[in-house]
């Protein structure tokens, strides 16, 4: 439970930009949609911690494995290249239990600001002398859309939206499954799947500075906030069909 931002940005895609495992990269004009996604929990099975991933760009025939003799394509979703958490706990956690990549970073959010800022990003010294990522988030406050008062009488969520989700490449799917019957790929090199479900009691779009983007990157000016959300994850999908 808590809030989160996505922030869209335009992404250069080029020859050798790699694909994600099992799925293809798409772009229209040399360009696909990316940017960052943001979240803080407040509640959640290891406690309050903060999240930041990279997204890479719209993705699409995500060949997953529903149990070991049904294979299934997803048809488009969006890809996240790198996945940050505050807490070595929460990291643990999204390895050992979700096959999640995750890595610790410090994430900085600062309250005050007229607009929400992202960035600029950076690395600061970590532990034994090794670096990490560091984020800086200015104006979060314009992410809680419902007061203390309001969270705290358990405001109504609305959507229970499905999502797809392959773990181990971070990446969300439209929940839309085809049979996957010309695509000769081995067991092993087909993507984990999990359902998820997605509710909240707050939407606004608002404005949005990306602090220096990077290289290739047309950040938009916009977020969708996110407020009073919940995330349910169901066990990977084994059996069965999507």
């Amino acid at each position: 439970e808590g809030r989160f931002i996505f922030r869209p940005s335009l992404v250069r895609i080029t020859p050798s930009s790699a694909p994600p495992p099992s799925a293809n990269l798409l772009s229209l004009f040399g360009y696909s949609l990316g940017g960052s996604v943001v979240l803080e929990y407040d509640v959640s099975p290891v406690g309050p911690y903060r999240e930041y991933v990279n997204m890479g760009g719209v993705v699409g025939i995500g060949q997953v494995s529903v149990g070991e003799t049904n294979k299934r394509l997803l048809g488009v979703g969006q890809w996240g290249t790198d996945l940050y958490v505050s807490t070595q706990v929460a990291e643990d956690v999204c390895k050992q239990v979700w096959g999640v990549p995750a890595q610790v970073a410090n994430i900085d959010f600062e309250e005050e600001g007229n607009v929400i800022e992202d960035g600029p990003d950076s690395e600061i010294a970590g532990r034994n002398g090794v670096s990490k990522k560091n984020f800086k988030l200015s104006g979060w406050d314009n992410t809680r859309v419902l007061s203390t008062e309001e969270l705290q009488q358990e405001t109504k969520r609305f959507g229970n939206i499905p999502i797809f989700w392959t773990p181990t490449i971070k990446a969300l799917w439209a929940p839309i499954s085809f049979p996957n019957i010309g695509n000769k790929v081995t067991q092993e090199e087909l993507l984990p799947v999990h359902k998820l479900r997605l509710s909240a009691s707050a939407l606004r779009l608002k404005q949005c500075k990306r602090i220096g983007q990077a290289e290739g990157e047309i950040p938009i000016g916009l977020t969708l906030v996110v407020d009073n959300v919940l995330i349910e994850i169901g066990e990977q999908v084994n059996s069965g069909s999507l």
